[in-house]
């Protein structure tokens, strides 16, 4: 093996670790997060769930954490690394404590107008009306005030979270999360134990704010021994502060359209309904995506996004167009066959999870269309995370701002036609929705790597289309077992499927392992060895670790 393959072979593997060591705590986190759905689905009632959840938290209270997260991340690191790097510590945590302190100052004013205006933002962000939304309005309210303090947390904890990435203190960053849901559910479950169901939504939101102080107290644990560098100060003039802020402006620009895209998909249009619950069906139908997003391509890319920015700075292009075809092409080759399988096992998989208490046959029946539709995102989703770190790598955010804001405006008026479309249809308005989502995402994911091909040779175009030729043919006879055996458990004795329960999970079983078969069987059949490098890659790496153990 040559130097040069066994450095790429070695950064593949640094980046596959770090994505190990992140990817046990996001499943720790979206573990907590399932038991959360779970909980809520069971104990709130539809029009409680979309008042206190779907609305003041998810598309209040969380959706202006994301505004700040997700500028931190790609403008601040490189900003830290570079400082860190070549004047250390202390400048490094110079311009940290300027970030922080910045956040401190904008996050005074605006918890204390979610705090003082509850009202005014539920008539901003939703069609409610006295009439029709009286109890919803005054949940709603309530939620906002209550919850608005715990951005303090999640806000600063972002900016702690990106600084233990920096020094590659990967799990603890990624572990407040599981200790914010994990909190959450406790609160649930205690709101119930304690009070009863019908006070199980204070309990919920005692939880989601206390696990707010706790997800920052975790990540100040992980940076223990930089104590000593913290100061609230202002250095306005730092040259790296004013750098961050030409990163951050345009992605400022670009994640204000994206959240009000959220706000206009997942609240907006669904609050004129009469029927209540569709904002939950929207909400827990994004749970799968969201979650397999987290576990792995999210967890991928945040790995990956401090080895980026070395070789970017070491003008290595060549190396990271390689690094991020290879796993690109890994990713796609796995998610495009799940998401028809898990498309065709929606309906049994949603029914054994979440069936119960409040959440009965309709709310199965709206989240598994849900489901379906938004776990086609996962394929463009996995490719768009890769794609992003190398544009912010390369300090490239205004171009990419332009993509977003164009494939939000085009997800946004696929929601619009699809509410005047519809006529009152609640599962066509839902797949429009989520399906208009996912096509907006697919057609990014497209128009941002052919960008990155002018400054990075990612993705080469004849054996990339060849590639998802062969993909889609296997992903059709993945669909094609998972379908095939889904229907063969209907021929079995009717003893075995007394319950629901029983004969949802025996579909399930049926129908994922027909289709990870039918995977198996098309790759094979059609070319595809990406999933067998990463089966072997794998198995030689756990047989490494034995010889080591016990040689």
């Amino acid at each position: 093996m040559s130097v040069i393959e066994h450095e790429k072979k070695t950064l593949a593997q640094r980046i596959i670790r770090a994505g190990v060591v992140i990817g046990i705590a996001h499943a720790l986190f979206k573990l907590a997060g399932l038991f959360q759905a779970i909980a809520m689905g069971r104990y709130l009632p539809g029009a409680t769930y979309d008042s206190v959840y779907a609305f003041a938290f998810e598309g209040c209270i969380f959706s202006l954490f994301l505004i700040g997260e997700e500028v931190i991340g790609p403008s601040f690191l490189p900003v830290f690394m570079r400082e860190y790097a070549e004047k250390g510590d202390r400048t490094a945590w110079r311009f940290a404590n300027t970030i922080l302190t910045l956040q401190v100052l904008i996050l005074i004013p605006v918890v204390a107008t979610l705090i003082l205006a509850p009202g005014w933002v539920v008539g901003l962000l939703t069609e409610w009306t006295v009439q029709r939304n009286a109890e919803q309005i005054r949940l709603g309210r309530d939620a906002v005030q209550m919850l608005a303090p715990a951005l303090f947390g999640l806000t600063l904890g972002s900016t702690t979270y990106v600084i233990l990435n920096g020094y590659k203190r990967f799990f603890l960053a990624a572990f407040g999360d599981a200790v914010w849901k994990f909190t959450a559910v406790a609160g649930v479950l205690g709101g119930v134990l304690w009070f009863g169901r019908e006070q199980a939504v204070y309990g919920l939101l005692a939880g989601l704010l206390l696990g707010s102080v706790l997800k920052l107290a975790t990540h100040l644990i992980g940076l223990h021994d930089k104590a000593g560098f913290f100061r609230l100060r202002l250095h306005l003039n730092d040259p790296a502060v004013r750098a961050m802020l030409w990163l951050a402006l345009p992605l400022l620009a670009g994640i204000l359209f994206a959240k009000v895209r959220d706000v206009f998909n997942n609240v907006y249009i669904l609050s004129p309904l009469d029927a209540v619950g569709l904002m939950q069906a929207n909400s827990m139908g994004r749970k799968l995506q969201g979650t397999i997003h987290w576990m792995v391509p999210y967890t991928l890319s945040i790995a990956a996004f401090p080895f980026f920015c070395e070789l970017v700075d070491r003008k290595d292009h060549v190396r990271l167009g390689e690094v991020i075809t290879r796993s690109g092409r890994m990713l796609l080759a796995v998610f495009i066959p799940f998401s028809v399988v898990m498309a065709l096992v929606s309906v049994p998989l949603t029914s054994l999870v979440f069936k119960g208490g409040e959440f009965q046959e309709l709310a199965v029946v709206r989240t598994a269309l849900s489901t379906a539709c938004y776990t086609f995102v996962l394929p463009a989703a996995a490719v768009e995370a890769l794609v992003m770190q190398a544009f912010f790598a390369h300090r490239r955010t205004t171009s990419v701002v332009v993509v977003g804001v164009l494939f939000s405006a085009f997800s946004m008026a696929v929601s619009w036609a699809g509410l005047r479309l519809c006529q009152g249809n609640d599962l066509l308005l839902l797949g429009i929705i989520a399906g208009g989502f996912a096509l907006s995402r697919t057609l990014k994911s497209v128009a941002l790597v052919g960008l990155l091909r002018t400054s990075t040779p990612v993705f080469p175009l004849r054996p990339t289309l060849l590639f998802l030729a062969r993909v889609g043919l296997a992903s059709l006879v993945a669909g094609a077992g998972a379908w095939v055996a889904m229907r063969g458990t209907d021929a079995l004795p009717d003893a075995l499927h007394a319950g629901r329960k029983m004969s949802d999970l025996i579909h399930l079983a049926a129908g994922g392992a027909g289709g990870l078969a039918g995977g198996v069987a098309g790759a094979l059949l059609f070319g595809v060895r990406e999933p067998f490098e990463m089966v072997r890659w794998a198995i030689d790496k756990y047989r490494g670790r034995l010889k080591r153990r016990f040689v």
